[in-house]
């Protein structure tokens, strides 16, 4: 990939929704979690936690619906999650295309457990881009997203200033963070939960840029209007 800007030196993807197509997917196995313990809830109630870490989707539904939820439920969810991985979980389109032109270190910066990154990597052939030591989990700090905590952690195991980090983040919550932690931020509106209102809540969130494919991102990347955005 010529013309990458200079001032750039880490490239930080989140992964589900971004590196693998997972949300829909995620969203109704918790959904169907919810529903086996009894616990009816709106699918949106869901939908608008895209990006949290599991304790805090469970948490707002909780408060949401105001009700209990007990361990147990969130001890089922990954199981359930799997099983629909292991069916229909593929990486999202353009992706390969684009990591094999893509010269600049990476990592991974996710809500996920590092299981759940783990096996989604290896599942849709992913797991050779990204090298040891490169995968991060909100496990790994205090606060989840929308807190910068994991973005600054990685940029810091990373070895990298966060001013010369960017973010690829298809939630509001991952671009706030992403934000909070001083680092640029492409919305990513590429995955099959995505849609007109989506790419507007990433814009409204703060994203620098929005892209609905790979390849606007290879553009971006490439761009004179990314090189004015140098700090």
């Amino acid at each position: 990939m010529s013309g990458v800007m200079s001032g750039l030196d880490l490239v930080i993807f989140d992964c589900d929704g971004v590196l693998v197509d997972s949300e829909l997917l995620s969203t109704k196995a918790i959904h169907a979690v919810l529903a086996g313990e009894g616990i009816d809830v709106p699918l949106d109630a869901v939908t608008c936690c895209i990006g949290m870490k599991q304790a805090d989707i469970l948490d707002s539904v909780a408060k949401r619906m105001q009700v209990s939820i007990s361990p147990s439920v969130a001890q089922n969810i990954w199981p359930a999650t799997r099983a629909l991985f292991q069916e229909s979980l593929s990486c999202t389109k353009g992706l390969r295309e684009f990591l094999d032109g893509l010269q600049l270190p990476r990592c991974v910066a996710s809500s996920s457990s590092h299981e759940r990154i783990a096996f989604s990597l290896s599942l849709t052939g992913l797991a050779p881009y990204f090298g040891p030591g490169a995968i991060f989990s909100s496990s790994d700090v205090a606060r989840g997203k929308p807190a910068p905590d994991l973005f600054l952690h990685a940029a810091a195991r990373m070895g990298v200033e966060p001013a010369r980090c960017l973010v690829i983040e298809d939630s509001r919550f991952g671009v706030q963070g992403s934000i909070a932690a001083g680092m640029r931020v492409i919305g990513f509106a590429g995955g099959s939960h995505s849609g007109p209102a989506m790419a507007r809540d990433l814009e409204a969130s703060g994203a620098t840029w929005i892209a609905h494919s790979w390849v606007d991102v290879e553009r971006l990347l490439s761009s004179e209007m990314m090189v004015s955005h140098q700090t």
